[in-house]
Order: structure tokens, then sequence, then C-alpha cells
């Protein structure tokens, strides 16, 4: 950014009036200060105060980044790579100067991270502190535990008084006595275990106390964070039994909350089997002796009868879909209105409900339909060229060989092609209205997203953070990632699936050594029916490995997507499959679910908006990081809440 010279003072600072946009701020935070200040650098430069301008430019510019949690040294110092000297000088001169911590704090950890001025990051740490306090709200937590966290991290690493930071965090928590009611204690809790402070004998009480409150108004998912929390706390205190007794209890609340689902009006066998399924799960991941893991298999498989029962229950709250939509402008709005006004995890969930895989049958019909309709041109089989120019798929014959096999094998090809125009629409006029208005209304987190896959069936152990941080990517729109980490991930899914449920080993020995087999092998055996039902399966075949779909594992592997590819709606599409096999009971459940007749069929969509009451942690915080439109939008939202 440019700098006017000769360079800017401490005098042109003071003399801006910034205090103004800070005193004219109801909220004491760095991207509440941003739009003002860009609004004020316009001003000044309608009226040609050009040093003005360039005061104000600067400070819109150092509190346009949200605290996040991958906020490392290196973030701040790569996302205000642009800062010349001259800028860092004039903030050096400036930081005394600035009496609101919230904007102090950002000014120091620049120049720490920048210039690693020591006394600066010493300067960040206390006003950090001083900021969470004039943000702290019990209700509204995210920018005060943001502060905390960062002021933590930044302490312990400078080694500067980090006493002083985890003496604040436990003054909150006795002052919560865990009785806050959302989630700020559990996240301090958790800060303080990610660095094995605080006493495990206090904060396991704390912990069970704040659980049996949120059981006691059938908050699930909050219940549930805290009997984990305490299950970490007694494992600190090497008391195994106590651990035990925790993961049983965050267990049960899965299943608490499927009953739940079955109270409502209406109620839902499909939630309640979601929720059944996380419960046999975690049940599976219960520690202890021999006689106590015993004890967990018992409740696990009483739990899984009432899983395959009330999946085959709903396969009747489903229905067809065709994909023979009309296009208008409603279909956005209403694919807004599906996930507007929810916590987080209803809406993603919500988002995940949003539609269907094409429907196999559909997609054979019309081929079948269009042959008929225009005979010339299936005379002669289809060749796809790539943006270089290149063939890279050509149909083998035509739909209207003579040959049966050779016919079947272009309707398939044919049908492939249909999918990709399916899967488009859904993104442009469905997944991506609806994947923005959650931006809109809620503040994310890469670890929001592990509760999505915790104890799912799809994400083999291990690999659950790469799938929240593919799902998290995606979500806030960065493709490019998610697509990157996604796929991969998929592929060594349905290996782990196969062989976890079907016994199906999908590598060959060959001379001592083993080798994987190929994704399209393996999506070709017949074990993968007792997995995927039929239209999930061609979708995942279309999106990834043929060449008459979007075939985007085997191009991306050979490094044929371009950059402007990875912002397409099949790649938005892709991380919505991805998604929704993470969030919904899509798997058939081991061998004791016969073929003929599995509990789910996915190949349709609800009739009505499917809210789900109290399904997730009460996450209804607003996004911090938005440009001046949103900013206004957010505002009003809070206006609204508190009216």
């Amino acid at each position: 950014m440019p700098l006017i010279n000769p360079p800017l003072t401490k005098e042109n600072f003071i003399n801006s009036r910034w205090q103004d946009v800070v005193n004219s701020s109801e909220r004491k935070e760095c991207s509440a200060y941003n739009r003002v200040f860009w609004n004020k650098a316009q001003e000044a430069k309608e009226a040609g105060n050009v040093r003005e301008q360039s005061v104000f430019e600067i400070l819109a510019f150092v509190t346009g980044v949200a605290i996040k949690p991958e906020s490392t040294d290196e973030f701040f110092a790569e996302v205000f790579q642009n800062l010349t000297d001259e800028h860092l000088n004039f903030l050096t001169e400036i930081s005394p100067e600035v009496s609101n911590p919230e904007l102090q704090a950002r000014i120091a950890d620049i120049l720490w991270v920048k210039k690693r001025n020591y006394q600066m990051a010493q300067l960040a740490v206390t006003a950090y502190l001083q900021s969470a306090t004039e943000l702290e709200d019990p209700e509204k937590w995210i920018w005060c535990f943001e502060r905390i966290e960062r002021a933590l991290r930044l302490a312990r690493k400078i080694n500067y008084q980090a006493e002083l930071v985890v003496a604040r965090i436990e003054t909150v928590l006795d002052r919560y006595k865990g009785e806050d009611s959302r989630c700020f204690s559990a996240k301090l809790m958790e800060l303080l275990q990610e660095y094995r402070i605080g006493d495990p004998i206090k904060y396991a009480a704390l912990a069970e106390k704040a659980a049996n409150l949120a059981e006691s108004v059938h908050h699930w998912r909050k219940a549930r964070k805290y009997w984990e929390i305490k299950a970490k706390w007694h494992l600190f205190a090497k008391d195994g039994d106590k651990v035990r007794t925790a993961q049983m209890l965050a267990a049960e609340t899965y299943v608490k909350e499927g009953d739940d689902a079955l109270k409502r009006t209406p109620s839902s066998y499909l939630v309640a089997s979601h929720f059944m399924q996380k419960a046999v799960e975690a049940f599976r991941t219960v520690s202890g002796t021999k006689e106590e893991i015993e004890t967990a298999k018992q409740r696990e498989a009483e739990v899984h009868k009432l899983l395959i029962q009330y999946g085959e229950e709903s396969r009747k709250e489903l229905i067809a879909v065709s994909r023979q939509v009309n296009v208008n402008p409603e279909v956005i709005e209403q694919a807004r209105a599906h996930v507007r006004g929810k916590e987080f995890q209803d809406a993603l969930f919500s988002l995940a409900f949003l539609g269907t895989s094409p429907s196999v049958s559909s997609l054979r019909q019309e081929v079948q339909n269009t042959t008929h309709q225009y005979v010339t041109s299936h005379h002669f089989p289809v060749v796809m060229i790539n943006n270089m120019g290149k063939v890279v798929a050509r149909q083998s014959s035509s739909v209207l060989s003579s040959n049966s096999e050779d016919a079947e094998k272009a309707i398939q090809f044919e049908m492939y092609r249909y999918a990709v125009y399916y899967q488009t629409f859904h993104a442009q006029t469905s997944i991506e209205p609806a994947r923005y208005h959650i931006n809109l209304e809620h503040s994310v987190r890469v670890d929001d997203l592990l509760s999505i896959v915790l104890h799912s069936p799809f994400v083999a152990p291990g690999r659950e953070y790469q799938f929240a941080k593919g799902l998290y990517a995606g979500l806030t729109g960065d493709f490019f990632t998610s697509t990157h980490i996604l796929i991969p991930q998929i592929e060594n899914s349905i290996r782990h699936i196969l062989w976890q449920q079907q016994g199906a080993i999908s590598s060959k020995l060959d001379k001592g050594i083993q080798d994987e087999f190929l994704l399209k092998q393996i999506l070709s055996r017949p074990e993968i029916t007792a997995i995927f039902d039929e239209d999930t399966l061609f979708d995942l075949k279309g999106l990834l490995i043929e060449r008459g779909g979007s075939n985007l594992r085997n191009r991306m592997a050979h490094g044929l997507i371009n950059d402007g590819e990875f912002n397409s709606p099949i790649m938005s599409y892709l991380w919505w499959v991805t998604l929704r096999l993470c969030c919904l009971p899509m798997l058939k459940h081991e061998q004791q679910v016969e073929e003929s007749n599995p509990w789910v069929k996915f190949d349709g969509i609800f009739k009505d908006d499917p809210l789900f009451d109290d399904f997730v942690e009460d996450m209804a915080v607003n996004r911090s990081e938005l440009d001046a439109e949103v900013a206004a939008y957010e505002a009003s939202l809070e206006e609204n809440q508190s009216a």
C-alpha cells in the first residue's frame, strides 16, 4: 500500500481524531472499527486531505483481519506483508498514543511479528487482556475468548507473564461457575487443557456441574462437550475409572439427543438414526479395563439395534427427487431460507439435507428420452475436449449402437455427462446461496467442523482434523484447499470402510509388496454396494474417476486442473457431497443389515424444511471479518436480537 512522502508523523495521527471512530463504535472490536476507518479515508480523499486519508487507510488495513485459531506469527506476517518499513515506523511511533486497548493490541502484535520488537509483544499481551475485559460477554463470548487465546499463546512464546493470562482465565471460570448459557467456560477449560494448566480435580467438578446443567435443558451437544472435558481432566489426574465414566456419559448424550428427535412434532427417525450412529461410534472409543470395555460394547450393541430400527423407519421420511427443476429466482431464496436463522451446526446439517445425488433411474430415463427426441445427434459418439484443446474423453460408441453392450456403455457415458449438469445446477442454485448465508450469520472456526466428523462412520480414525480442515476451507469458499484435502481423504475413507464393514482388502500382494488398488477398481467391487446406495455410488464415480463425468480425482492427481476451475460449481458440489457423507448415516451397517433391505436409501429430499431444534451447541456469534456491506448486515442482526 502506498505511503505519501514525506512520511506520516505522530502529529498526523493525533490530528486525524481517530478516537471519534472508536468512541462511535458500540462494539470495541477491530472489525467494527475497520468499516468506519475506510469511510473516514474516503471522506478525507473527497476533501483533498491526503495525509488524513493515508492515516485512515493504514488504520483500516491493520484492523481488517480477524483473530482466528490460525493467527500465528506467520499468519500475521503474511497477512500484513504489504506494510513497508515506513508504515511500520509510523505504527511504532503512534503505538504509545493509542489509548484503545483493542487497537493498541493489534498494532503491537503486528510490530512484534514484523519487526520482532519484544517490547511490542509485551504490550500486545497486556493490551489483549484489557481488550478481552471490555469485550467480555457470556452470550457473545467469541471476541473475548479470541483475545485471551492470543494473549496466552503470545505470552508463552515470549515467556512473559503467562501466569497473568492464566489467572484471568481462572477468574472468569470462577465467576461463571459453569453456569454460562453458551460454551465460554468450555472453551476456556479446553485452552487450559491444551497447555496442561489448572487443577484437574477442581475443573473436573466444574465440567460435571456444567454438563448436568446442560442436560437438564436438553442441550446435548453442550453437555457432551463438558463430559469430554471432564474425561480429559481425569486423564490428567490419572483417574482411569472416572475417565471411562465421563466417556460413557458423553456417548449417552447422543442417545438422548436421538430420543428427543422422536419426541418432536413432527418426529424424525432420520435425525434419530444419525445420533444413534454417533453413539455407536462413541461407545467404541471408551477406554478402560477389559471388563469395562465389555460393558461399553454391550451398550453399543443395544444402541446398534435401535440404529437399525430407526434406519428402517427413516425411509418413510424421504421422497423421490427429479432433475426436472424449474429454474426461477425463488430457488435461490428457498436455499437461503433453508439455513437462515439457525444455529451453526443445525444450519450445516440442513445444508447437507438440501438435495441429494442425482437419481440414476432419472438420468437413464432422460438419456433415453433425448435419444428418441434427437435421433440424428445420437448416431455419433461424443468427444470431450479440455481447456487445452486435448481430447480427454471419447464415447466408445453411439447410444443407438446395435450392440447392446456398446449401447449400454454409451448410455452410461451420457448419464455421467448429464449428472454434471445436475451437479452444477444444484451447486449454483442451492449449495452456494446456502453456504454463503451460513457464513453471513456465523463466525466459523475449524473446531466447529470437528464435531461434524467426530465418530462419523465415513471418517477413518486419525483423519478427523484433515476432514474438518477440508470442510472448513470449502465452507469459507476456499475450494482450492478443500478439493486438495478432501479428494484423497474420500479415497482413504472408502478403503477404510470396505475393510471395516465388509472385510474387503483394497490392496494386492505382489512379490512381498502391497500396492493399493486404484479407486476405479475399489468402486467396482461388489462389496461397495453394501455401503453406498446406487445414486451415491454413481455420483462418486462421476465426480472422481469417470471420464464422462468430472473425473476430479484423476485430473487433480495429474495436475490437469487450472486455477480458475477450483472456483467452479463442481468443486462446491464435491465439498457438499463430502459434507453429506460425513453428516448423514449414509452407510449400511456391517453385515447385520442385509443388502436386500438397507435401512436407508438416499434417493430424495425432505418435503419440508428440517428444522432440528436443539441439535447443536448455541453458536450465535456474528462474523467478525466481513466487508463493509456484511458488517452493516451483522449490526442489524445484533439490533434485532437485542430488541
